[in-house]
């Protein structure tokens, strides 16, 4: 049955409505470039711990060997993988066409790739002695240099300031003196068991500057010590002279009683 000429021209026009479909490739990472060849071979892919028995180890080094001499064989077992480093990258890649992808062992199909480059170099793999200056880190200090001498210290210094500051020192005429007397010491043997004035009480006191000593002038005030350690007699000493102080430490005053209740209502 031939399709109507109305259908026919509706398919038409729903094909061409379709807009085209393409592919946005800008969000694509950038290709990265394999490693370039180097001395140095990662076997990887070892999951079986067994390979990382020493046995296995021995045979794989010996497989190794005996294609190309080894700089260094590096067994992690952490990581599952082996470091291995040649003296040329020729050797290198020998080693990583033969065995990548191969049956090593216990049906182990290691994958091997190229590391960063191992330098060579024909430096003894020996503990370097420190810098002559810092020889007194090393105990018991090494041996002196070849063409040391001994030879004994100088005393002491006997000047303790430079010349020039000893005769600028020297100039300022700095002799001690004789101390300057003071209070303490002009009454220091002039002490007295007690002050003299009136009303003297019963205990000692020591007086350590005096009017008298100095000029006798009304406009110098008297400096006295007193103990105050000694006990005192209430009823020899008048409660009037007796500082609060004195009241609070040896007599407390008399207690007043109580009001009666029917005030405190």
């Amino acid at each position: 049955m031939a399709a109507s000429p109305a259908l026919s021209a509706t398919s038409r026009s729903s094909h061409s409505s379709r807009p085209s479909l393409s592919l946005d490739m800008s969000n694509l990472p950038q290709l990265s470039k394999p490693t370039p060849p180097s001395n140095t071979l990662l076997i990887t892919d070892l999951h079986d711990l067994l390979v990382f028995q020493p046995q296995a180890l021995e045979d794989i080094r010996n497989i190794i060997t005996s294609v190309a001499a080894l700089n260094s064989f590096s067994p992690l077992p952490s990581m599952r993988r082996i470091v291995c480093s040649f003296n040329n990258t020729e050797d290198a890649t020998n080693i990583r066409k033969l065995l990548d992808g191969q049956t090593l062992l216990n049906r182990v199909h290691p994958r091997i790739y190229f590391g960063e480059p191992t330098p060579l170099n024909d430096r003894p793999k020996l503990l370097e002695a420190p810098q002559v200056s810092k020889l007194f880190f090393i105990s018991p200090p090494p041996s002196p240099p070849h063409g040391w001498v001994l030879r004994n210290e100088d005393p002491p210094n006997k000047e303790v300031h430079a010349s020039d500051l000893a005769h600028a020192l020297s100039m300022l005429k700095t002799e001690p003196k004789e101390d300057p007397a003071t209070p303490v010491s002009i009454t220091e043997d002039r002490r007295t068991p007690s002050w003299p004035t009136d009303g003297q009480r019963s205990r000692s006191s020591t007086i350590i500057y005096h009017p008298d000593t100095h000029g006798d002038s009304p406009n110098l005030p008297a400096v006295m010590v007193e103990d105050m350690s000694l006990s005192i007699d209430i009823e020899d000493v008048d409660m009037d002279e007796m500082s609060p102080i004195e009241m609070s430490v040896k007599s407390m005053p008399p207690k007043t009683s109580r009001p009666p209740v029917e005030l405190m209502e």
